[in-house]
């Protein structure tokens, strides 16, 4: 079994061009991974590629592109979390990430919805300054037009790949 995580992925635009180059600057300036820009819709699940991919394409069926608005910038003494813009809980992001929990038989802790800018075990003390240097306009509204299921969430993050990619149709 492989481990995989399920995405939410902005309309490419300026907007995606920009955070994807916020975090392609961070990365290289703390020799942290890149990744793509992206809110997280469920956690690590185990399952077969297929049984991913047809889970993916059922949850988010007749789902349109809908907008995400980014509403501050979070830090945590987590990898994963070490620099992130605050999502909006908005109805439509809690129903898909909530469906996924059922679908996937997850359990876990309330959602915080995000959008990750640094993968990165920095002291907490640095990021403030790291923060307020980023230049970004906030809040920030992004438009998700897809899902995606990455795996290889076990791995470090330059190993990760994109199994499927489901575009929002309604």
């Amino acid at each position: 079994m492989t481990s995989y995580m399920s995405w939410l992925v902005p309309a490419a635009g300026p907007v995606r061009d920009r955070l994807a180059g916020v975090i392609a600057g961070l990365a290289a300036e703390h020799g942290a991974p890149v990744f793509a820009p992206h809110v997280t819709m469920n956690g690590n699940v185990e399952a077969a590629e297929d049984t991913a991919t047809r889970t993916l394409e059922r949850l988010v069926a007749g789902v349109p592109p809908f907008e995400v608005t980014l509403t501050g910038i979070g830090h945590e003494p987590v990898f994963f979390r070490s620099l992130y813009l605050r999502a909006e809980p908005s109805a439509r992001l809690t129903a898909l990430h909530e469906a996924g929990q059922r679908a996937w038989r997850l359990d876990g802790p309330p959602y915080r919805p995000h959008l990750s800018l640094l993968y990165s075990d920095l002291p907490e003390e640095r990021k403030p300054a790291i923060a307020d240097g980023l230049g970004l306009a906030l809040p920030m509204t992004i438009r998700v037009d897809a899902a995606e299921v990455w795996a290889d969430f076990r791995d470090e993050a330059d190993r990760w790949h994109r199994v499927a990619r489901v575009a929002l149709a309604g």
